[in-house]
C-alpha cells in the first residue's frame, strides 16, 4: 500500500484529505478519487525525503470532469 501526501494546487478548505492510500503507484496525469468523493488530476508526483508528495488539479465531480480541468490547467 503506498500512502501519498496531499498538495492542493486550486482547492483551498481545512477539510480536504491530507493524504491518499492506493494499492498501486500514482503517476503524473493519473486521476485520482479522494475520500471526500472529489475526483482530482496529478500535475506532479514529487518524490521527497518524507515520501511521495502529489499536486492536485483543481477538483471535478467525475473523472472525466477531472481530466479536463488537468488538461486546461497544464496548458496554461
Amino acid at each position: 500500500m503506498h500512502t501519498y501526501k496531499l498538495k492542493h494546487d486550486r482547492d483551498f478548505g481545512s477539510d480536504l484529505p491530507k493524504t491518499y492510500e492506493s494499492g498501486r503507484k500514482i503517476d503524473e496525469g493519473d486521476v485520482i478519487e479522494l475520500e471526500n468523493g472529489m475526483w482530482h488530476g496529478v500535475i506532479e508526483a514529487r518524490r521527497t525525503p518524507q515520501g511521495t508528495l502529489l499536486v492536485l488539479a483543481e477538483s471535478g465531480q467525475n473523472a472525466h470532469q477531472a481530466e479536463l480541468l488537468l488538461r486546461q490547467q497544464l496548458s496554461e
